[in-house]
């Protein structure tokens, strides 16, 4: 199997719809040294169909590398990488990568230099266009560029599937619960 028939990748604004379930996230930015960071995030704000805000901690590496780099990566993991998260969530020196410390693996960029993690199910990738601080984070926004999806996982209309996805949702912080969708109710 080559890596065409795995993703389907693409620039522009079109990644912005694998974004549209606000699954749990890992956030990858790619350090000064080379080393790529990853910390684990539970919302984004969806701002318009190209931008998406982050809330990150002004002195966190994530935030650091974000400014400095001006791009970052939100990956989507599934249900099979809950282990990972609570690795990529531990408290990681930025001289190692919080990626290679749960066994996962990069996937270089589309349009991007910052690579996503190759075992999640979506990432999409974003430049930063500007930050609005708020108390000890600051509301990082940025424009998608480009991004990819498993082929798998992807429906008719250009989302991804929840359910064969498998993406958590809600979880409860520090303590690492996630909920899987299991119920659609339609209105």
């Amino acid at each position: 199997m080559t890596q065409d028939d795995v993703y389907n990748e693409t620039c522009g604004t079109e990644p912005m719809r694998y974004l549209a379930t606000k699954p749990v996230m890992i956030v990858t930015t790619r350090h000064a040294s080379g080393i790529v960071n990853a910390g684990v995030f539970g919302a984004y704000t969806n701002l318009s169909p190209t931008q998406v805000g982050v809330a990150v901690s002004a002195g966190g590496h994530t935030y650091a590398n974000i400014i400095r780099s001006g791009e970052f990566v939100i990956n989507v993991p599934g249900a099979d990488l809950v282990k990972a998260l609570a690795v990529i969530a531990d408290k990681i020196p930025e001289t190692r990568s919080e990626v290679e410390e749960a066994g996962l693996t990069i996937k270089d960029g589309i349009a991007v230099e910052t690579p996503s993690i190759a075992e999640c199910q979506a990432a999409v990738e974003f430049v930063f266009d500007r930050e609005l601080p708020i108390g000890h984070h600051n509301f990082v926004i940025g424009k998608v560029v480009g991004g990819w999806i498993r082929r798998a996982v992807l429906d008719d209309d250009g989302r991804i599937n929840i359910f064969k996805a498998r993406v958590m949702k809600d979880f409860k912080y520090p303590k690492p619960l996630y909920v899987l969708p299991g119920e659609v109710i339609e209105g």
